[in-house]
């Protein structure tokens, strides 16, 4: 393994590359330089581990900040052939997997609006080149 790319997409539709290094242990660290929530502004780093795929897929995502560590993510999975007829067969099963996330994310959205949490001015976003916007 050379590098992992992570890309970032925001609900404004705007996406980032992190272009990251792992050490021997699958971690990697990246200063966060794209705006994501109105809940979080832009500034701490990502810590990540994100190691080889093998049977078993198992990766992190802290956001640390002088605060602390206010958002955590994680992905695990099992490994499967990317097939045409996989993909097509996994679209099939779960038809509303995106639109469910996207609604849950915006519900969490509301809950943090409705206690209080204050939202953060939205920066201008210049694509990275080679980007599409």
């Amino acid at each position: 393994l050379v590098c992992v790319v992570a890309e970032v997409h925001n609900t404004y539709g705007q996406r980032h590359c992190y272009l990251l290094h792992p050490d021997a242990g699958g971690r990697a660290r990246a200063e966060k330089r794209f705006y994501v929530s109105p809940f979080f502004p832009v500034e701490g780093h990502y810590r990540m581990r994100l190691p080889l795929p093998e049977e078993r897929l198992h990766l992190t995502v802290h956001l640390d900040t002088e605060a602390g560590r206010p958002f955590t993510a994680t992905v695990r999975g099992r490994a499967r052939p990317a097939t045409a007829r996989a993909l097509l067969r996994a679209a099939a099963r779960r038809p509303w997997s995106t639109a469910a996330v996207r609604a849950g994310i915006q519900l969490h959205g509301i809950r943090l609006l409705l206690r209080g949490l204050p939202v953060q001015p939205r920066p201008r976003h210049t694509p990275q080149k080679g980007m599409v916007p």
